[in-house]
């Protein structure tokens, strides 16, 4: 059937309608199945604002602009453009025993994406680009960048507190830090206090990166293998060192 309905050219080079070629019944099926085929070749050029918009054409155009063939091209375009929160070595948005469908993964990145404010676990999952705003540039343009790491404390049942130390390159002792929310402009907001520097808050850039800054300094949020590996050897062990850090567990009596 699917090479019948294919089969718009016959030996003579004459073009002949899908009757000719195959039973009423068959032709309205073949019918269906080619433009189901060149519908959904055409939607693979559609953004996702395009496809909601075409998906109230009809019965068919709704179904096909459904597919998660057509919504898994839609989200990894999108997301080679953006910063991946999830990570690229473990992207659990891209596995393929992910049941959720590729549209729903696109909602749900996007909704994430207008989020601005981290968790206590995303806080200590990534790397931090670290500056003083005021430092100047290299001759290149670039900040001599460090790059650092929160390490939370633990409580009993192995949790991640909202409290642990951020942990410096070039001689820096850790510093103590809390995740605490706040009043600003008679918003609750989260910030970041570090030992007893200006509060810290954060954003989320365009491109999806976290960023934590305040009047002195500024994190960018990156994952371990964006971290430039030409930056010496004892700077790199010394985050590698940090990286292996287990997290320290937090008895009864400390607070």
């Amino acid at each position: 059937l699917a090479l019948r309905s294919s089969a718009w050219m016959l030996s003579d080079g004459e073009p002949k309608s899908l009757a000719m070629l195959c039973t009423p019944q068959e032709a309205s099926i073949g019918t269906v199945l080619i433009q189901k085929s060149v519908i959904t070749e055409a939607m693979r050029f559609l953004t996702a604002n395009e496809l909601a918009t075409v998906s109230s054409v009809s019965k068919l155009w709704n179904e096909t602009s459904s597919s998660d063939t057509i919504w898994r091209g839609i989200c990894l375009r999108r997301w080679s453009s953006v910063w991946r929160p999830w990570g690229y070595s473990n992207a659990t948005m891209e596995a393929k025993d992910n049941p959720a469908p590729w549209k729903r993964r696109y909602v749900i990145a996007e909704k994430d994406a207008t989020r601005h404010s981290l968790t206590k676990d995303e806080l200590v999952c990534y790397v931090w680009r670290f500056h003083f705003t005021a430092q100047v540039p290299d001759d290149d343009g670039t900040f001599n960048y460090q790059y650092v790491r929160f390490v939370a404390t633990r409580d009993r049942k192995g949790r991640n507190d909202s409290k642990g130390f951020l942990h410096m390159e070039q001689g820096y002792p850790p510093l103590r830090y809390c995740l605490e929310e706040r009043k600003l402009h008679g918003k609750s907001i989260k910030v970041i206090i570090v030992e007893h520097f200006p509060a810290h808050t954060m954003t989320r850039r365009p491109d999806w990166r976290w960023e934590i800054n305040n009047m002195h300094v500024q994190l960018v949020s990156m994952h371990e293998d964006e971290v430039p590996k030409n930056r010496g050897a004892k700077r790199q062990a010394h985050v590698e060192h940090i990286a292996r850090m287990p997290p320290m567990t937090r008895t009864s009596n400390s607070q």
